[in-house]
């Protein structure tokens, strides 16, 4: 298995997760990434059918920690096969990006403000009650929540960066689920999980210099931890169109790569055919 650093499919740092040599009876893989002490299932590789190789890119790899993958094998029947061999790498990344798990070509890079995040609450859910006779009571809890209530102020220098920050949650045209994947670079570090998923359902915005004919705005995220929607779920970023529009002809497409898998592996044309 190994993993490549990309920085051309939507300007945010991702990586790729290769797998090049599966068993010949292996028909599907799940990916897994650990870090941080929690294992995710990799977005678009959770029993995704593989041809005797495997690629897919993992948007929300976290920044500047080990991160751990390794892939269970399927055969036809679903059956396990095992676990490939485990590869390690760290993603150096001193910006805070954001994206919506289902959209990940709408990532932006985000300036925190000195106010972000400066309070971190995961309580837990209960309350003492008092039973008849009992001079001190008992403690009827819940398990710990994620983190409630974490606010990221955002501050954006023009309108276009402060639409882009809005339109993560969905916008008049689009419908999205609204959940944002936070991965805070090493120039803001803060005590939250990474990555962090973030369930937010309003952005509100506050001036700075608009009504002066100046750009600036806040746009202050707040929400509490959540899931990730479905693993299974993700939008491919490279797609057919992007390949047909790369390329003049069947031949040109053909002599510029030796095997079907390498032009599976253009992630450099993706969104070419806007």
């Amino acid at each position: 298995m190994a993993i490549n650093l990309h920085t051309d499919v939507t300007g945010a740092p991702f990586v790729e997760v290769f797998i090049d040599e599966l068993v010949p009876e292996a028909a599907s893989v799940t990916v897994y990434r650990l870090a941080g002490g929690r294992e995710f299932q990799v977005r678009g590789a959770v029993k995704a059918p593989t041809g005797g190789a495997f690629t897919r890119i993992d948007f929300e790899v976290p920044f500047n920690a080990p991160v751990t993958y390794r892939a269970e094998l399927f055969d036809a029947a679903g059956e396990s096969l095992g676990f490939t061999d485990s590869a390690t790498t760290t993603i150096l990344c001193e910006d805070t990006w954001m994206h919506n798990p289902l959209n990940p070509s709408g990532a932006v890079k985000v300036t925190l403000l000195d106010t972000a995040i400066k309070k971190v609450s995961r309580p837990v859910p209960g309350e003492v009650s008092y039973p008849l006779g009992r001079r001190v009571g008992v403690m009827l809890s819940e398990p710990r929540r994620g983190l409630s209530g974490g606010v990221f102020d955002v501050l954006s220098s023009t309108l276009e960066d402060a639409d882009k920050v809005q339109d993560l949650i969905g916008s008049y045209a689009r419908s999205l689920v609204p959940v944002i994947c936070v991965r805070v670079g090493s120039k803001n570090p803060t005590r939250v999980s990474m990555p962090l998923f973030l369930g937010v359902l309003d952005i509100n915005e506050e001036d700075v210099s608009v009504r002066y004919g100046g750009q600036a705005t806040v746009q202050r995220i707040e929400g509490d931890e959540v899931d990730p929607p479905i693993p299974g779920l993700f939008i491919p970023l490279l797609t057919a169109a992007d390949i047909n529009v790369s390329f003049a002809t069947a031949g040109a497409l053909n002599s510029a790569h030796l095997l079907a898998l390498d032009v599976n592996r253009r992630y450099d044309l993706a969104g070419a055919a806007g």
